[in-house]
């Protein structure tokens, strides 16, 4: 990722277009994003179009516009227009897109759409698109174009050692949001999220970490608070499992409460219903845990 910042830092400076690769939920938005915030264009619009989205019109007029809709290169006019995912662009709009980047003036051009100063052009992609131009789906002009300034994300399989500071960085985002408290990552947790692979990238990494966070809050984030549609997906790196003591059942029924919690938004008649116990005997699990946590603190 230090190249990674690198890169960003020298596009951030120019203008010229910028091709941004890597794998679904990599963070290709983000990288796009804080290069147009370091750029000069920092002031001015940040637009993106999703060509995989279901837009209500069609691609090439929600990218130039028609008659009197203005389209996203004309908004982004003075900033930035990210497409997200180039090779969606379809055939017509890819030419169109090909004249405005060579300054060719179009007959049926809006009043930008021969301005190509006038917007800084970005793109991303999960494909290799030398493939793309060899099977057609993409104009090998265009590829040229956009090929000036090319950064790669890496996945997350491919930078463990950053996993940790990103976690912590992650919790303390969605913990801002919900206005508590950053708890700590017990070792054991984070080496079982060190070691899963998260073929979702930082998307899934994300969900994860909002899906473990109880609603009542938690100073250490343990393998506790994992729930349980998650413990086989962590599962599978094998810490999760072989970590585990005699206290095994414990640790399950705690998950489970904290994952019923989780899912009642904290009310506790209906957690305790469909954990098949008395909001009695409930309550009593919760004064327990919490007299023993607050028992672990007292020095």
């Amino acid at each position: 990722m230090v190249e990674v910042a690198r890169r960003i830092e020298r596009a951030a400076g120019a203008e010229s277009p910028v091709l941004i690769c890597g794998e679904r939920g990599a963070g290709k938005k983000l990288v796009a994003k804080t290069i147009h915030r370091k750029s000069p264009r920092r002031d001015g619009p940040f637009v993106t179009i999703r060509t995989g989205g279901a837009a209500g019109r069609p691609l090439d007029e929600e990218l130039f516009g028609s008659g009197e809709w203005p389209g996203a290169w004309a908004k982004a006019n003075g900033g930035t227009l990210l497409i997200d995912e180039i090779t969606g662009l379809l055939g017509t709009a890819q030419a169109r897109l090909l004249a405005i980047l060579e300054g060719r003036p179009l007959a049926d051009a809006g009043p930008y759409d021969g301005r190509r100063s006038a917007v800084r052009l970005m793109a991303t992609t999960r494909f290799e698109l030398p493939e793309s131009v060899r099977r057609g789906v993409l104009r090998r002009e265009l590829h040229y174009h956009l090929g000036v300034v090319t950064i790669s994300v890496p996945s997350l399989r491919d930078r463990r050692e950053d996993l940790p500071a990103l976690i912590r960085h992650v919790l303390a985002e969605i913990c801002a949001a919900r206005e508590k408290p950053v708890p700590r990552v017990e070792p054991e947790l984070m080496d079982c999220l060190v070691e899963y692979s998260w073929p979702g990238n930082g998307r899934q990494l994300r969900h994860c970490l909002e899906t473990m966070l109880p609603e009542r809050g938690a100073d250490v984030l343990k393998r506790i608070h994992v729930p349980l549609s998650l413990v086989d997906l962590l599962g599978s790196s094998r810490t999760l499992a072989s970590r585990r003591s005699v206290d095994t059942l414990a640790d399950l029924e705690r998950a489970a409460v904290a994952r019923a919690l989780e899912i009642h938004r904290g009310n506790r008649t209906r957690a305790a219903k469909v954990l098949g116990i008395s909001v009695r005997t409930l309550q009593r699990k919760l004064r327990q845990w919490d007299r023993a946590s607050n028992s672990r603190k007292t020095p």
